[in-house]
């Protein structure tokens, strides 16, 4: 556990330098919309709890069948714990976004400079891993 697979060889140019850090673009742009539509959703349900509350008072003043006064508090309360659940969501996203953004970085500081070292050069390049030790 703990350990990255290895990239196995049908990957290919899918695992080059470009290619991973339009991999870690992707991510970051996933994790960025993830944010703002949970942020979208927990403002809708924050609404519709508000008003569930509203019409459960309303109802009561009415004087209403007390369940029915109790079954619209309760969806109140329902939506409520789905603005609990966005904002878990939005948590996780932000973390997700900040974690990509990081390893990004730090792919472009490692392999970066490699990178254009590489591509500047017209002499043909050894395959990665081709200058570890045995």
């Amino acid at each position: 556990m703990g350990e990255i697979a290895p990239a196995v060889a049908a990957d290919g140019a899918a695992n080059g330098y470009l290619s991973i850090n339009a991999k870690f673009t992707a991510l970051q742009k996933a994790a960025a919309g993830l944010f703002e539509h949970a942020e979208q959703i927990a403002q809708r349900m924050r609404a519709n709890a508000d008003s569930a509350v509203v019409v459960a008072e309303l109802c009561a003043a009415a004087e209403a069948d007390a369940r029915h006064v109790a079954a619209v508090a309760e969806v109140g309360e329902a939506f409520g714990q789905v603005v609990g659940g966005c904002k878990r969501l939005l948590s996780s996203a932000e973390q997700t976004h900040q974690a990509a953004t990081d390893v990004k970085a730090a792919h472009q500081a490692e392999y970066g400079p490699v990178h254009a070292a590489a591509t500047a050069s017209r002499a043909r390049q050894a395959k990665p891993g081709f200058y570890r030790p045995l």
